[in-house]
């Protein structure tokens, strides 16, 4: 039997050929030495080995969602628009907002649009290589 074992020599996973070692941490570095092996035959146990340097690997988004993909406004009303990032734990859950149009409305980093003129315009949502979309159609008020 293969036993692994953590830096402060904790059993953290087992095999009979092969191991795998679960909850570790996505986009990170392990140094050599950071988890060990050991092969176990009865009673008996191997001395330890070190398992190479490795790093894992990051957990990509799958997909954005708006709350609203369409939104009606007057000239100088703002609404906030609500990003969701799948899955809820990627590793890079930053989304940038951006406008087709900043004469017609603008977008904050909070995704907070504001009506500029009268027009359309799109507001578009990125977090990693995924996108979301709201057409945006503004309005006089009256």
């Amino acid at each position: 039997m293969l036993i692994a074992y953590n830096k402060t020599g904790e059993k953290v996973a087992e095999g009979e050929i092969e191991v795998s070692l679960s909850a570790l941490t996505p986009a990170t570095k392990y140094a050599k030495g950071d988890f060990t092996l050991s092969r176990k035959v009865g009673e008996l146990e191997s001395e330890k080995v070190d398992v190479p340097a490795f790093e894992t690997l990051p957990i990509v988004v799958t997909g954005v969602t708006l709350n609203k993909t369409t939104l009606a406004k007057n000239v100088g009303e703002t609404e906030k628009l609500t990003a969701t990032v799948a899955p809820a734990n990627a590793t890079d859950k930053t989304v940038v907002w951006t406008t087709s149009d900043a004469k017609i409305a603008t977008v904050g980093a909070d995704g907070t649009v504001k009506a500029i003129a009268v027009g359309t315009a799109t507001i578009t949502a990125k977090a990693g290589t995924k996108t979301a979309t709201c057409a945006v159609t503004i309005k006089t008020a009256e």
